[in-house]
């Protein structure tokens, strides 16, 4: 277990998103997502043309992150014989899905020296990876966050399985390509309510092809949790989604959750937006304006690489 190297910024600083300052150089960013039943990806640059059709392979039922990461690989590399210049200066980036990994935000009161700040930090970070991850080699990392003058010190902390994070390396050093940002997930999905300015403390409930993610922010603290589900355009089974449902909205009263936003891919229908609208107390819908809602993380991910 260690700090990932530097290039590396496993959770990109929250409320620090904003619009690339202009350039005499155009920056082209590509930011791209692996799962075990699809993977997806596009390419844009700071003027925000789209210069690779957003792309996406998805599977029908569960396989290994290896079978997809193949898959990508091959077509990657037809990317690279048609867009060759585009590789060249494109800068890489992808997000770790939550089971994965977690996210915390600690807190410590301010009259606390900044020596003994950094010791409590690395001392639950050590507690964290001993309880969820006894047997599993990880990379973490951490960032004191901006605070208000009454307020504690906010330490966010991501923690990612180092395996995962090696495959994705080897494939791109394959193809002799260098990844500048590895984030994770829920950290991207934050970001996008913030992106978006939604009022805080705010939670998304984002859905994917093979889980909804319910993520609910405040200042002192991140809520969070995934719930299974196999999405299909061709065939909703309306049973089991409700069984999910029910286990959702227990979760939301559980844990006093509200100003509720949908996101994902189920935004991109209107049978299964009013389906969740109807279910469930959303407040209203985060969608992006420049690809379709599939794709608002990875766009998220994007606005990010932009800012590297």
């Amino acid at each position: 277990m260690e700090p990932p190297r530097e290039k590396y910024n496993l959770l990109p600083p929250l409320n620090k998103l904003k619009l690339p300052l202009l350039s005499k150089r155009e920056k082209v960013v590509f930011p791209f997502v692996v799962d075990t039943v699809f993977y997806r990806g596009l390419s844009f640059n700071s003027n925000y043309q789209t210069l690779i059709k957003p792309f996406e392979r998805t599977y029908p039922e569960e396989t290994t992150i290896e079978e997809v990461l193949e898959h990508l690989k091959e077509e990657l590399k037809e990317l690279m014989v048609q867009k060759p210049k585009l590789f060249a200066n494109a800068v890489f980036g992808t997000y770790i899905p939550a089971r994965f990994g977690l996210v915390r935000i600690y807190t410590f009161p301010k009259t606390i020296k900044r020596n003994e700040l950094i010791q409590s930090v690395d001392l639950y970070i050590q507690e964290d990876i001993s309880e969820n991850f006894p047997h599993t080699e990880v990379l973490y990392s951490y960032d004191i966050l901006d605070s208000n003058e009454n307020e504690p010190y906010r330490v966010l902390v991501t923690v990612v399985e180092s395996e995962i994070i090696r495959k994705i390396e080897e494939v791109f050093e394959e193809l002799g390509l260098e990844l500048e940002v590895i984030s994770y997930e829920p950290v991207c999905l934050i970001n996008l309510g913030l992106l978006k300015g939604l009022p805080e403390p705010f939670t998304i409930l984002y859905t994917e092809r093979n889980k909804i993610l319910i993520v609910s922010y405040r200042r002192d603290n991140i809520l969070y949790e995934t719930f299974s589900y196999l999405f299909s355009e061709d065939k909703v089974a309306e049973d089991l989604l409700n069984l999910i449902i029910w286990d959702i909205r227990n979760y939301i009263v559980l844990n006093d959750i509200s100003n509720i936003y949908l996101a994902g891919i189920v935004t991109e229908y209107e049978h299964l937006t009013e389906f969740f609208l109807e279910k469930l107390p959303i407040f209203g819908i985060v969608s992006i304006d420049k690809f379709p809602d599939r794709y608002a993380l990875t766009y998220t991910l994007g606005e990010r690489l932009l800012n590297v």
